[in-house]
């Protein structure tokens, strides 16, 4: 268990789903079934609390990354398989302002998300080295 999970005692929602997949599955083609129990488990296992919502918190975050590039269903039905990329897939050129300031919302988000990634793998780091000094 990860001491300095985020997410420790909040109930699992699509949010904390999204940042899971994009941690845990970046690179990687999955099944959707190992995709969930990947999350589920990575997220309980370090403290965080099942869904109680009515709809499925790892449907809706990977039908959200999949608008913004970072997730594409390579097959569809009970069994579909998932690519989660690294970086989102290249969007073609905004034609309009709304386009641009759009696709830049979306760069700042995958970008936070990156930090937030960054800061955890600091931390866990962090509290290494002050267990190893003791």
């Amino acid at each position: 268990m990860d001491p300095n999970y985020r997410y420790k005692g909040a109930r699992l929602k699509p949010k904390i789903a999204k940042a899971i997949i994009l941690e845990q599955f970046a690179g990687k083609t999955m099944s959707r079934r190992e995709i969930d129990d990947g999350v589920i488990q990575h997220h309980q296992s370090n403290g965080g609390l099942p869904s109680t919502a009515k709809t499925n918190p790892i449907k809706a975050a990977l039908r959200y990354l999949k608008g913004k590039g970072f997730a594409e269903n390579v097959s569809r039905g009970s069994g579909s398989t998932w690519r989660i990329f690294e970086n989102p897939k290249p969007v073609s050129e905004p034609l309009d302002t709304h386009g641009l300031i759009a696709v830049i919302r979306s760069e700042i988000q995958y970008l936070t998300t990156l930090i937030e990634s960054f800061e955890r793998r600091i931390s866990e780091l962090e509290a290494t080295l002050t267990k190893d000094r003791q």
